[in-house]
């Protein structure tokens, strides 16, 4: 009887220690509490720290490739690779050297030719205002002239008309004129100077009464007739008479 107890005791014992192993064994496979902290085991962090260490490795053997590459390689190899960086360096400078030399020609050549149109527009509007200008005063001049030319005319013909009324003006005129001058005429020794027109003193010396041999005749483009004794001289205005006169030199 007692060896039967026994021998249950022995199996009670043995199923709560297997239950235990179990329960510990399947704890790995139960929800994770979120206050409970997991650690690693010892062999696992080893492995994480050589997986560390062999990536720092491969990366420091890689800095190691690039900064010691020309050692490994031949000099003429690296050489080389220098002088060709050199060269399409060069011709990169030159190329965006020459690309903006030409972008500012052609900017210079746009504003240069606006510059001078703009300059030929103001010019011309200058002229054209100057030219306005010009016109306006002479414009004004003219018609002051005009004004004073008719006025003066008009006076010149009021005065012939008032002295001289019938159908011989020019004729009476020319008559009295020289009637005129031949009262002149004191000393016969010394001759009296006419200068003028040459047409003038053709008809002159057609008037009766005139004795053009008593005169020295100078020959001027002057509208007047200039009548000069030694150092005397008198001035004779023909302009009321010149339109009658026009008629006989014609």
């Amino acid at each position: 009887m007692e060896a039967i107890n026994g021998m249950e005791k022995i199996g009670e014992e043995f199923k709560r220690e297997a239950s235990v192993s179990l329960a510990s064994f399947l704890s790995d496979f139960s929800p994770i509490d979120e206050d409970t902290e997991i650690l690693l085991f010892s062999d696992e962090s080893e492995q994480v720290c050589d997986n560390e260490k062999y990536e720092e490795f491969l990366l420091s053997s890689t800095d190691f490739v690039e900064e010691d590459m020309e050692e490994i390689l031949p000099l003429h190899v690296a050489s080389e690779n220098d002088v060709d960086f050199e060269v399409v360096e060069q011709k990169t400078f030159d190329q965006v050297e020459q690309e903006t030399t030409e972008k500012l020609q052609k900017q210079f050549a746009a504003e240069k030719q606006q510059m001078e149109e703009e300059y030929a527009k103001a010019i011309e509007v200058a002229k054209q205002g100057a030219v306005e200008n010009l016109g306006a005063q002479m414009h004004s001049q003219l018609m002051e002239g005009f004004a004073d030319l008719r006025q003066g005319i008009a006076k010149d013909i009021a005065q012939v008309l008032a002295a001289f009324i019938g159908e011989k003006i020019t004729q009476e005129a020319l008559q009295q004129f020289a009637t005129k001058m031949a009262d002149q005429v004191i000393d016969e020794e010394q001759s009296l100077v006419l200068e003028g027109n040459e047409k003038l003193f053709e008809q002159l010396k057609k008037q009766e009464g005139f004795d053009a041999s008593k005169f020295e005749f100078q020959s001027t483009n002057s509208t007047e007739i200039r009548l000069r004794r030694g150092n005397v001289v008198t001035a004779t205005q023909l302009t009321p008479l010149l339109a009658n006169l026009q008629e006989l030199v014609q």
